[in-house]
């Protein structure tokens, strides 16, 4: 590898760790000062605090990546034109796509870090973010989430079983309740669903099994108080940020196969793969933006000042607002996919290939 290879590369990772960790680190302190009126009545150690502050690092270094992956990438090359750099590199006949080479390699590891972060780190983080939400405020866990199925006790000590819950809908699926006398199973109902009336909830298609009297009753519908409102279990209900793809997937194919349709969740899942892959393509967009050849207009507003502090400014300014285009355009899409305006396995994917086909278009008229 050549020494101004190394150069840049050093520099690109120095400059992408102080902006993408320096920008998550001051939203997690944010995110914790949005929290203290809820956490502060409980005295919680400085310690869970703390630790509540740094695991949300991840989650927002995830969703910063592409933002701090382009301005990074802009700054440098941007720099390395007003330093004249890159014209000396062409004067002693270095062919640019040879020395960006090793960019394309970080690029791609930057969208392996991606998914790794969204796929391993995100989720754990997550969960653990809850625990600790509940330990300083010292919430009890009264719904267990497991594969899917909904574990609870009623209000008059049964053992609720929920194969499925959708939380947009406030409907149950596949119910179970078990009543129990002295230890021994006294009665078990069974519904197809469950649908909250607003103070209790209203079981449909119901099979009464009475063990004390060796009965079997079916009953097209009826009421049954002593299930816990909704509201509890979207509290304890694991969101998608706290599953990994796998887990995400197998919870769609259950609801499929139960007769439901979640468009939401469809969306979330394309989402999980084709987020990550913005990072390459921002961070090649940055580059040819700084180095190429046919954007000539913006190159003279890139480059208009040999001084550096100015180039850096207007490099950044660049940067956000590219940023702020593609987070809004990527914002609207997911959001016409989860009406079902586009189909929702397509939607997350519209902006990130406009962007990539812009960044191979201009990284290609790069010249040498």
């Amino acid at each position: 590898m050549l020494i101004v290879q190394k150069m840049y590369i050093k520099e690109f990772l120095k400059a992408l760790a102080v902006v993408g960790l320096g920008i998550s680190l001051v939203f997690s302190i944010i995110g914790l000062i949005d929290k203290i009126d809820e956490f502060m009545p409980h005295k919680p150690a400085l310690r869970l605090l703390l630790e509540y502050t740094v695991l949300t690092i991840p989650k927002y270094f995830h969703y910063l990546m592409a933002m701090s992956t382009l301005l990074t990438s802009l700054l440098i090359f941007s720099m390395a034109i007003n330093r004249k750099e890159i014209v000396i590199i062409k004067a002693a006949s270095g062919r640019m796509k040879r020395i960006l080479l090793p960019f394309l390699g970080i690029g791609l590891a930057l969208t392996l870090l991606g998914f790794g972060l969204e796929e391993i780190v995100i989720p754990a983080t997550s969960k653990r973010i809850r625990s600790i939400r509940n330990q300083i405020t010292e919430k009890k866990k009264e719904v267990t989430y497991k594969d899917g199925t909904l574990y609870m006790r009623g209000k008059d000590g049964s053992i609720v079983r929920i194969s499925f819950f959708l939380p947009d809908q406030n409907i149950s699926k596949d119910v179970s309740i078990f009543s129990f006398d002295g230890g021994a199973l006294k009665e078990r109902i069974d519904a197809a669903t469950a649908e909250w009336a607003g103070s209790a909830w209203k079981l449909k298609n119901v099979t009464v099994y009475d063990m004390s009297n060796g009965k079997v009753i079916n009953r097209s519908e009826m009421p049954y108080p002593n299930i816990e409102s909704p509201k509890i279990f979207k509290e304890d209900l694991w969101a998608p940020e706290e599953m990994n793809i796998i887990e995400l997937i197998n919870y769609q194919h259950r609801l499929a196969e139960a007769g439901f349709k979640n468009i939401k969740l469809i969306v979330d899942i394309s989402s999980r793969l084709s987020y990550p892959l913005i990072n390459f393509f921002m961070l090649l967009l940055g580059i040819s933006l700084a180095v190429g050849g046919e954007h000539k207009a913006l190159q003279k507003i890139l480059h208009r000042k040999a001084a550096s502090s100015h180039s850096g400014a207007i490099a950044a300014g660049l940067g956000l607002l590219i940023s702020l285009i593609y987070w809004l355009g990527y914002s609207v899409f997911l959001s016409l996919g989860y009406t079902g305006a586009i189909h929702p396995a397509v939607a997350p994917w519209v902006m990130p290939l406009a962007f990539a086909g812009i960044s191979v278009y201009l990284y290609s008229q790069i010249p040498e």
